[in-house]
């Protein structure tokens, strides 16, 4: 997987810079590499120990150009977890349960795969429950700085459900764990962030499991 420079800056000069970077870099991995890569991505997820005790998962559906995620969700239906994935509604995106047709979902106009209209999961419906979440990013960081497309709906999220849940706790109120999920290339020194990101307390890429500040 090459993108027209493969090393990244130390620094990005601003997010715009750093998203053409990304961008290009997943241009780059080509179709096989994207099967090995997102394969040994995956088996990281499923060895971890949040994903094995969680009763929910909500997963991204993966954009062509995207580590695919479609092994973490085949493994959580199979073992009996229930999976949700997003879509967007009024401006936010909200989850709503996949079940065995999910392959099956017809495409928006970015190739992603659509779930249907139906009851979509609040935050608070996360409640009392063992919840892990791929969190989806252009780029992440060692700190866990994220980069999102720009568009802030992980953003805006993930900043709803820590206010009511807080993030990877665990106890009688269940727990919430978001884990990005990516490339090993897609981890950069540093992502240029502001007020209104936020950081994710581990990522899993194909060369292992980090958690931030480690």
């Amino acid at each position: 997987m090459a993108p027209a420079d493969p090393i990244p800056p130390a620094v990005f000069p601003d997010k715009a810079e750093a998203r053409t970077w990304a961008r290009s870099l997943l241009r780059g991995v080509s179709p096989g590499d994207r099967i090995v890569l997102s394969l040994a991505a995956a088996d990281r997820i499923l060895n971890m120990e949040s994903f094995r005790e969680a009763s929910l998962v909500l997963a991204f559906l993966s954009m062509p150009s995207e580590i695919d995620t479609s092994g973490v969700i085949r493994a959580a239906l199979r073992s009996g977890k229930a999976v949700a994935a997003p879509r967007i509604e009024d401006g936010d995106i909200v989850f709503a349960y996949l079940d065995g047709s999910w392959e099956s979902l017809p495409r928006d106009a970015l190739g992603i795969p659509t779930p249907p209209a139906g009851a979509a999961i609040s935050p608070e419906d996360l409640r009392g429950r063992e919840v892990f979440a791929l969190i989806p990013g252009l780029l992440f960081d060692p700190d866990g700085g994220r980069l999102g497309r720009g568009k802030g709906y992980y953003d805006r999220f993930l900043a709803s459900v820590i206010s009511r849940l807080g993030s990877g706790s665990a106890g009688e109120s269940g727990f919430f764990v978001p884990c990005g999920f990516c490339y090993g290339a897609q981890v950069v020194p540093r992502v240029p962030s502001g007020e209104s990101d936020v950081r994710v307390p581990l990522v899993a890429t194909e060369e292992g499991v980090f958690r931030a500040g480690r």
